[in-house]
């Protein structure tokens, strides 16, 4: 299915008897929590067991062996209350959860929306749109645990180097809100990939102007001339770890002349 289109507008992308809306700003910080159910890295757990089940049997049995610790199901549930535009109270969401059930002759995990049976199949498939519509980063299982573990700790390890930390939620608003004028309503009901989309190109006109000024005054040359990228250049195509696997040596070996120098 090619969702290109419904994403381009942000409009609610059709899935059998269902609608599922691109959310909003304005939810980001509730989407950050329910959203963990879609990013479990069930099949690095070294239990052939757990490797065997579907991504839905995983979410089910351990949500219901310690709901407290992971509450992987109620996340999903109220994830997907978000993206249908379903109602919020408390009162729904007890009655939500009745929803997810096991097939008495299969035994296998299914959940139902507007009284038809959802499968592990749609589960995978809803959790892709879901993922692709808002910008979430699913689990590349073409790189082990030990790779994307020793990544981040590069990530973690520039951020700490550079003395720079992740900015929140209210400080890419209000940046993007003083950098284009947009008030802050009108950017909470953005939907959170045009949000996301917003800032990155933003980010990436800034440095654009800076580099390119800085090379036609002749103060400065670039080695490489194409590091110069024009700011309307496809930013989708940049791998997850770009920014940490290009300067994790460089800032290394700056640390280690730095000590010796002491």
């Amino acid at each position: 299915m090619d969702i290109s289109y419904y994403i381009t507008y942000d409009l609610p992308i059709p899935y059998k008897n269902i609608n599922i809306y691109p959310v909003t700003v304005k939810d980001y910080i509730l989407f950050n929590i329910y959203s963990q159910c879609l990013n479990i890295d069930k099949n690095s757990i070294p239990n052939p067991e757990i490797i065997s089940m579907t991504y839905m049997e995983y979410v089910f049995n351990i949500t219901e062996k310690n709901p407290v610790d992971y509450p992987y199901l109620i996340w999903f549930d109220r994830l997907l209350a978000m993206c249908l535009k379903e109602d919020d109270t408390f009162t729904e969401i007890q009655e939500s959860i009745k929803r997810y059930r096991y097939d008495d002759e299969t035994k296998k995990p299914f959940f139902l929306i507007k009284e038809e049976k959802y499968t592990s199949d749609d589960f995978d498939k809803i959790k892709e749109i879901i993922a692709t519509q808002n910008l979430v980063d699913l689990i590349d299982e073409n790189i082990s645990k030990e790779v994307r573990d020793s990544m981040e700790k590069a990530r973690e390890f520039k951020r700490k180097i550079a003395g720079t930390g992740v900015a929140s939620i209210e400080d890419y608003i209000i940046s993007l809100s003083v950098s284009t004028g947009w008030t802050h309503e009108y950017i909470y009901s953005m939907s959170i990939r045009k949000f996301i989309k917003s800032i990155r190109r933003m980010d990436n006109l800034i440095h654009y102007k800076i580099y390119l000024g800085a090379s036609m005054s002749g103060m400065v040359e670039f080695k490489d001339k194409s590091f110069i990228k024009h700011w309307l250049t496809d930013l989708d195509d940049k791998n997850e770890y770009d920014d940490v696997t290009i300067d994790l040596q460089e800032m290394q070996d700056k640390v280690s002349f730095d000590s010796a120098k002491k």
